[in-house]
Formats: C-alpha cells, structure tokens, sequence
C-alpha cells in the first residue's frame, strides 16, 4: 500500500521546511519538499530531504539500557519507569525538587510536544533548569530593548529592497530559502553586500563582499551612523515622531568616525563611508543579521547598534526595510499548557546553559543528584567541554532520551530511545525566519519497543500519581495549543495541514510605528537596559584580545551538512581548522598537515587547511564533531555575552602547533 503524508522538517532551522512523505508497506521511501508550501515552494536542502534515512540507521537505538559495571544491558520500559519513579521521589523527598536538572532542548524535534519534559517536571514541583541560549539570546534581548520584542519580515518581502546587508549571515549553508531569494533580488537590481569576517559560501556568490575583524561589528555601525547623521541622511521626521534617544546617540556615533573604526574593524575609511552612504540614500534597505555576531561578549550591543542604523534613517516598519534578526510571531499563540503548568512550581533554580560544568562544580545546596536531558546534546554543544563531562559524569542518576548514542547518551545512566518526528503527529514553528506553522502528520509507527517521549512521559506522570498536566493523550495537547491560534486566526484543527496558518499582520512588522517598549517608540535610549546594569545606548565594547601563548580567535560556524551535532553522528573524520596563509606562515604550518590545536583547558588533533577566506589571526573549525574526531567545543570558553545569556563561544582563543 502506497500513501503521501504531509509532515515537517524538525530541524532546529530558520526554514522549517514541509514535505510531502512516501509511505509504502508503512515504510517512508522518500521525502519530496513541498511545492504549496509557501516558504519551502519545492525545494529543500540535503540536510532535510535525507533525513528519513537516520529512521532506519542500523545505529538507531531501538530499546531502553541501562548502564551496568560491563556498559549497557537492555531493558524494558517498565523496568525504566518504575527505576525513574523511585529515584524521583526520593529525591523530591531527601532534597527538594530543586536537585534535579531538567535539560529539555529543540535540537532536530522543534515540535510542541518537545515541551512535555518541562511541563512534566513544573508538574512535578520544579527542578534546575538552564536559562540565556547556547544560539541566539543576545540578539533576542537586544532587539526586544529596542523594539519591544524580535520581529521579521516575511521573507518575500526581501524581493522589496534595493539595498540587502546580509551581516554576520551564511544563508547558502544554513538559510537555503533566504540565499534563494537573495540571489533573485540581485537579478531584479537589488544591491546585495556581504560583511563577515570568513568570505562564506555566501560572500562569494555575490558581487561585494566587506571583511572585518572579528566582534567588531558593532564599532562599524557606529561608524556608519557616524556618517549618516553627519550627512544629514537620517529621517528627522521619523525620528521625532518614533524613536526615543536620538539626540544622546548622536552624541555617541560622533566619537565613531570612520578612520579610528577602520582602526578597530580592519574595514577601509573609504568603504565605511560609502556603506553607509549607499545604506542611507538607497530608496529601501534591509539588514539580515546573523546569530555569529552576536556570539561576543559584546553581542548584545552589537545587534543594538546595527538596529539603530534602521531606527535613524526611518527604516523600520517600512516594506523593504527592517533589520531582521529573529520572526517569533508565534509564541504568544501556542505555549499556554506549558506556561500555566508553572502554577504547580513549588521551588525551581536557573544557572547560565553556556556554565554547566561551572555550576555542576560549584557547592550548590541542594547539589543535582539526577540529570534528564532531552532533545539536546549538551556534552557536545557546551563550551568548556572538559569541564562539563566531568561535572556531569559525576551526578548520580542521569538520564538521556535520544536516536543514537550521542556525546551525552554515553555518560548517562538510562538511555530511553526517541521516536522520529514522522512516526508521530506534531505542530511546529520557529521564530528564526518561517513565519509557517507546520502540522506534521504521523506517517508511520515508531519501532516496537520504542515509546514516543510525550507518550513516555503521560504514562510515567501516570504512574507516579501526577494528575495535573492539563491534557489526557497527545490529540488532546495538540488541540488545546492550537487553540489560541485558531480562535485569532480561524479555521479548525484538522484544517491545520492544508491552509499553512500564519499570524496575519505580521508580513510588515512594526508597519503601525507602535513599539512594543515602555515608551511605545523604537529606544535607542532604553532605561530597561540601564535598569539591567547595561548601557541605555546602543555600545561598543571591546571583547577579549589574542594573548601570546593563544594567538588566534577560534570562529566554529555551523557547518553546510549538519545542524550542530546531528550531521556529524556516522563520521570518523578528524576535523579541519582553516587558517589564511599569513597564519599558517607565522606558524610554520604546511597545508594539509596534521595539527594539534591547542585550547586553554584541551586539545584536539585536525587537519590543516590554507585557505585565503579566513581572516589573518583567526582560525576557524566547524562545530557538530563528535568527541571520536575531536569535539571543537573541548576549546571554547564558558564565557557569557552582555545581555540574554548567550554563550561567548566566539571570545574562545588557541594556538595551533605540529603533530608529532
């Protein structure tokens, strides 16, 4: 028998791609992207068109195990269940729920369901949950000072303007819909300029391409306000009637002329000034921003400052227009079920998720005693990941849900296999780029033996007597999320899959001038970051420098192939750090060599790539190998950006010295 489902893409990606799923004899045989679907329109990169193949992976854990003194011995679901009973309830009772560390990420499931482990454990009384973002926080709390909230334009929207700063962004990698678009803007006349301090995939796909110094991003928009306003180019009007600030960073841009930020930036006096002018004087504008630059200590600031260039020269809320960094239209609509299960919390505690090891050393009352990790990797995705393994391996009852024996599955205890996305049903949205809810229909059935975690989850909060979760079974859930959505939007649920629901009005946002901020205008000027213990105005700050013993920054992107460690599951190969020829030279390194790139707390071996693309000073790896190559994030630092908790993986540093 032969039948096409629709289902989503769960990847933690800014397209959210839908497909079309080939079942035959209750086996998927191919994924077609979808042509309705109005962001996917048919084409979908390789990351998702083969992932219904890791279903029937001869690796793909197919049974509960628990960890013995000879590795893991197979046991049933029942066994487990009645094992994490026990343990949780002594634990509640000898040390508070409190000692027990809720790890509940979206990495490849992105689904509502995803939110069951949270919802599970708020119910439960609380646990210690990570806060701030391994991803995107700076720029999220950076725009949500300045604006409100993060908000996107449609994607087409792109198709209205003249002038794309694609900033900090490798679209043709990680964003194909956007890269797509871009390149059908330039055929139209549209001006499309690239500033990264790696000439990407997508530099080179375009006529003009910037290089700057790392983390110093937010020195060149101060510059270009510096101009723009020197210039006379900002919208007066706009400003006065929408923007809270202006006259104080004026003031502020004014120390910023463009030869001390070529100083700062390595970016040519010239090219400022013709940047901005150009940004300025053309008819429509649009700035894409990427998550790398705001990976800084400095992050949060630096997408401040490249916003205010949009707030001065009138440039938000306007077709064409916006700087766009983060499309979360949907989180008012969808998340009720796991926001009221916080009434039940009796006692919880956060810690920085970019410090896990740190906080798993420091003397916490009570200490974690069980860990439950879910949809996540975090001993691969961490930085300072010596520390972190070893903090880790040292809590006493650890638990991991996942497809295949990860970094992190095999430190743990329990290891519970996880359903596919497309062996059930599931809503899903992403606040990155897609402005599209996906519903994700069940395809086919999971394995035998194999419980879906929401599944897993109702049966165990059963078991233990927990009866206030909200819902029965998943139909349930899945309704009651959506219905905030429909009751705005119209439609019902099973309608879901054919009308791909967006939240209307959002195609131009901010288009009404009234911002989400105390004031109701765009702040430059913003007395909540002040209050926060951060400057009211968009900063610079400089970030860490290279040292003697640790000369070079160390930038690990998201690689072409994989989205962060998943990619990475069935390749032995040890990694490649990239270094221009300049560095290799100073270093006395030949291409091709075998390395050992030195980090402050780890080593790693790789191989040694010249290539021209990567700024003098910096060396550059991929993240996503697993610690069998050499785990990039054994070299990162646990540093903290400004604002939003972000993980500083870019102020990381290493030296790079022969294999022996």
């Amino acid at each position: 028998m032969k039948k096409n489902v629709k289902v989503s893409c769960p990847l933690d990606c800014p397209d959210l791609c839908g497909f079309n799923a080939t079942v035959e004899d209750g086996r998927i045989t191919k994924l077609v992207p979808d042509s309705d679907h109005p962001v996917t329109k048919g084409f979908a990169c390789k990351k998702g068109r083969n992932l219904f193949q890791r279903m029937y992976h001869p690796d793909r854990l197919m049974f509960p195990m628990v960890k013995r003194e000879n590795g893991f011995e197979k046991v049933s679901v029942q066994q487990v269940m009645d094992l994490m009973a026990e343990k949780l309830f002594s634990i509640k009772e000898k040390y508070g729920t409190r000692a027990i560390l809720n790890y509940s990420g979206t990495g490849g499931y992105g689904g509502l369901k995803d939110r069951i482990q949270t919802i599970f454990f708020n119910c439960f009384g609380g646990a210690t949950e990570p806060e701030g973002s391994l991803c995107w926080g700076a720029g999220l709390a950076a725009q949500t000072y300045d604006f409100g909230r993060p908000r996107g334009h449609d994607p087409d929207d792109i198709l209205n303007a003249r002038f794309i700063l694609v900033w900090g962004r490798n679209p043709k990698f990680t964003n194909i819909h956007l890269y797509a678009l871009l390149k059908e803007a330039q055929k139209k006349g549209s001006r499309v300029i690239v500033i990264d301090p790696v000439q990407t995939a997508t530099a080179t796909s375009f006529d003009e391409y910037i290089r700057i110094n790392p983390s110093t991003d937010g020195a060149l928009a101060l510059g270009m306000a510096n101009v723009i306003i020197k210039n006379n180019l900002c919208d007066l009007s706009y400003i006065e009637k929408h923007v809270k600030g202006f006259d104080d960073f004026k003031s502020h841009a004014a120390q910023f002329t463009p030869g001390q930020v070529e100083a700062i930036t390595g970016v040519p006096e010239k090219t400022i000034k013709d940047l901005a002018l150009s940004y300025a004087r053309a008819k429509t504008a649009s700035i894409y921003i990427g998550f790398g630059i705001q990976r800084y200590l400095n992050g949060g600031n630096t997408v401040r400052c490249i916003d205010a260039l949009g707030a001065i020269t009138g440039r938000i809320g306007k077709r064409g227009c916006g700087v766009n960094y983060a499309a979360k239209s949907f989180s008012p609509y969808l998340f009720s079920l796991e926001k009221n299960s916080r009434k039940y919390i009796e006692s919880e505690r956060t810690f920085p998720v970019s410090s896990l090891g740190n906080f798993l050393q420091k003397e916490n009352n009570p200490p974690v005693k069980a860990a439950f990790v879910h949809a996540a990797n975090p001993l691969n995705q961490s930085p300072d990941l010596r520390k972190t393994i070893d903090q880790f391996s040292k809590v006493e009852f650890k638990v991991v849900f996942d497809h295949f024996m990860t970094d992190t599955a095999r430190h743990a205890d329990i290891v519970i296999p996880a359903a596919f996305v497309y062996e059930q049903e599931d809503l899903f949205v992403t606040g990155m780029y897609s402005p599209i809810l996906n519903h994700s229909k069940k395809a086919v059935d999971p394995p035998q033996g194999v419980i879906p975690e929401f599944d897993f989850y109702l049966q165990l909060a059963e078991k233990m007597g927990i009866e206030n979760l909200g819902f029965q079974n998943s139909k349930e859930y899945l309704e009651k999320s959506a219905g905030p959505l429909l009751e705005k939007e119209g439609g019902d649920f099973a309608s879901l899959a054919e009308i791909y629901p967006r939240i209307s009005g959002n195609e131009i946002p901010w288009s009404s001038k009234v911002f989400d901020t105390p004031s109701g205008k765009i702040e430059l000027y913003s007395e909540q970051a002040q209050k926060d213990g951060l400057t009211p105005l968009p900063s610079y700050q400089e970030t860490l420098a290279a040292s003697k013993d640790f000369p070079l920054r160390l930038l690990t992107c998201h690689a072409n192939d994989s989205i962060h460690s998943q990619g990475f599951a069935f390749i032995d190969d040890m990694p490649e750090v990239y270094v221009n020829q300049e560095t290799a030279d100073s270093l006395k390194l030949e291409n091709h060599s075998l390395v050992v790139v030195n980090g402050k707390h780890a080593d790693i071996k790789a191989t040694l790539i010249v290539d021209d693309a990567i700024n003098k000073n910096t060396a550059f790896i991929y993240q996503g190998y697993w610690h069998k190559s050499g785990a990039v994030n054994f070299l990162t630092d646990s540093g903290v950006s400004d604002m939003g908790g972000q993980a500083a993986y870019y102020d990381s540093f290493v030296t790079i010295t022969p294999c022996d």
